[in-house]
């Protein structure tokens, strides 16, 4: 019954939860710092039901296994393998949110495994300026351009492509959008993950987080040729 509503009446500090629009929805949507995203909180019914249950949590120091660092952790290889289709250098998904803002990455689990991420970066200007000048550098010193050529032919263009990835120049972010927008955002899952409540769970925690510390707003980066993730934010609002 609460499909209709947009947003709760705010009637002041002591209203209780029955006086406000929506009831107890609409006190719990308002108690969450995501500003104006009322479209995350409708939930059609599933097409399809189903019994699947998933695991919404934040970046443990345990997926974060190996000593080369965060950017590969067994949660960016797998995410990578299952949102890809193809193998890959590990670190090309998360890497950077990984090293730089572990504290605002979120995994989504289902009975596989991890099966979707949300990272973001509170102060997005800050962010791309230590991938460019310390991050990156570091990766590609790791992964030198002639990694990808002379081996086996499984998997060798996704490698090329991965390296290629590492050392193409990142197109710069507009300051308008900057200022205008002061945190990045980014978020995936895999082809499983059928229900839409899932990712937007997803955004919601990730949104909260950032709005919680202060940020008026996010933007992300899309390829305007990668239409599984154009249409993936299109299904998120």
């Amino acid at each position: 019954g609460c499909q209709s509503v947009t947003a709760p009446l705010l009637l002041g500090r002591d209203a209780e939860p029955w006086a406000r629009r929506g009831g107890l929805f609409g006190e719990l949507q308002a108690l969450l710092p995501v500003g104006n995203s009322c479209d995350l909180f409708y939930h059609p019914p599933p097409l399809f039901p189903s019994s699947q249950l998933y695991l919404l949590r934040p970046l443990l120091p345990l997926d974060k296994l190996g000593n080369e660092g965060a950017d590969c952790s067994e949660v960016s290889q797998r995410l990578q393998a299952q949102l890809s289709h193809a193998p890959a250098l590990p670190g090309r998904l998360l890497g950077s949110f990984l090293s730089l803002s572990p504290e605002y990455t979120f995994v989504l689990e289902d009975e596989g495994g991890p099966c979707g991420y949300a990272a973001g970066a509170l102060h997005a200007e800050g962010f791309l300026q230590q991938r460019d000048s310390s991050w990156l550098p570091a990766i590609r010193h790791k992964y030198p351009p002639d990694l990808g050529t002379g081996g086996p032919a499984l998997g060798q263009d996704a490698l090329e492509e991965a390296v290629l990835f590492f050392h193409s120049e990142p197109l710069a972010v507009p300051q308008p959008v900057l200022r205008r927008f002061p945190s990045l955002v980014q978020l995936g899952t895999a082809p499983r993950v059928l229900d839409v409540g899932a990712s937007r769970s997803l955004a919601l925690c990730l949104l909260s987080a950032l709005r919680a510390n202060g940020s008026r707003g996010v933007f992300c980066q899309v390829s305007d040729a990668d239409r599984q993730q154009l249409s993936f934010y299109s299904k998120l609002g």
